[in-house]
């Protein structure tokens, strides 16, 4: 039998990679001589990078940067050597959950820090970039890439703005004649599973501002010098990027990628699919198998299991999923979907005692789910 394997991590207990490691232990302690195929997964959340560098071959690379308050940090990215195809998340240097709450600062925070590793990776002379964009600090609407990347605003009376978000609303003008032209030679590709405009009611301010230290009576006023320089980058780029889907990832870092690197956002999960080339594996398959830590209503709008379902369903594959914790409504992932979504929590305690026995339960569910399957043949 040809069992694939292809999870996402289970976030604060495994990667994909062991996840997927584990899952095929599982299986083989029933089918010895099974062929199982790990093939970790990501949406391009958190663990994408990892994900990709596990599944493709990669390697793990490291650079200096500033962090969203400009402090330095060390960032990590994913790069594989054979493709020439460089992986990073945003968040590994303007991201949220490297600043403490009392720490948010709308008005400080920049995206530097994503320029000056953009810049290294540069280095690499890559032909391809995917990134993960997601979970900043920042509502500066990619303003310090930019700034990093060579690009140079001015107000109406011909001086540099400053380098914060609310100097926006002064530029006048952007100069993009200092990027590197080797850019051009980049395809870039925005894993991105939002769709929200630059800005607007459901731009970035106005959804994901307030959870960045936005207050409500100055959404307007992020939200106005967003929307100047949303009119900057659609001149610069000829095209309406601002209004764009996915264009406020990030604090509207996606409207910068697009106008300024000819970034393309794909669902995190296609990206992903794709990267890895999951389809290549399933030929022959009778079974995939797959999960993450969480499983509810929500993972039919573009979370991994669901994505690699939808995969594995064209090939007539049936897919098993595996879940820590099966939440609300999650019959509706039966419908058209999933074969079986197995919970592996296997006795009643603490979430700490759960965490700890997760990839022990994780094994036995796929051992237990195994020998279902033996039965019935």
């Amino acid at each position: 039998m040809k069992f694939v394997l292809a999870p996402d991590s289970f976030k604060g207990t495994m990667s994909a990679a062991t996840v997927a490691t584990t899952m095929s232990a599982g299986v083989r302690d029933v089918f010895p001589d099974a062929e199982c195929i790990e093939v970790p997964m990501a949406d391009g959340g958190e663990g994408t990078t990892r994900s990709l560098v596990d599944a493709l071959g990669g390697e793990m690379r490291s650079a200096q940067v500033a962090d969203a308050l400009g402090r330095p940090r060390t960032a990590y990215f994913g790069w594989i050597a054979a493709k020439k195809l460089a992986v990073l998340e945003i968040a590994e240097a303007a991201g949220i959950e490297h600043l403490a709450l009392e720490e948010l600062d709308p008005h400080q925070a920049t995206s530097a820090g994503v320029g000056q590793l953009l810049n290294q990776i540069l280095e690499l002379s890559p032909t391809n970039l995917i990134v993960g964009v997601g979970g900043s600090a920042t509502n500066d609407g990619g303003w310090g890439m930019a700034h990093e990347l060579g690009a140079v605003a001015k107000n109406s009376s011909g001086h540099l703005i400053d380098r914060y978000p609310l100097a926006l609303a002064d530029a006048a003008s952007l100069d993009i004649s200092n990027l590197s032209k080797r850019w051009q030679e980049i395809a870039v590709t925005l894993a991105c599973d939002v769709d929200n405009p630059l800005t607007g009611k459901r731009g970035a301010t106005a959804v994901f501002g307030p959870q960045k230290g936005v207050q409500p009576e100055e959404i307007a006023l992020f939200d106005a010098a967003l929307a100047q320089w949303g009119n900057l980058l659609d001149e610069t780029s000829g095209r309406a990027v601002s209004q764009t889907p996915g264009a406020g990832a990030a604090g509207g870092l996606g409207a910068a990628f697009m106008a300024l690197l000819g970034a393309k956002p794909q669902s995190g999960v296609n990206v992903v699919i794709n990267a890895v080339n999951l389809e290549k594996y399933l030929t022959g398959a009778d079974f995939v198998f797959t999960g993450e830590g969480t499983m509810d209503y929500q993972t039919k709008f573009g979370k991994t299991p669901w994505g690699v379902m939808l995969t594995a369903r064209k090939h007539n594959i049936p897919t098993i999923a595996f879940t820590g914790n099966l939440g609300r409504n999650a019959d509706s992932l039966h419908e058209n979907g999933f074969a079986a979504i197995i919970p592996t929590v296997r006795e009643v305690g603490s979430l700490t005692e759960a965490l700890e026995k997760a990839q022990s339960s994780l094994r036995e569910s796929v051992r237990m789910t195994c020998r279902i399957l033996a039965a019935r043949q």
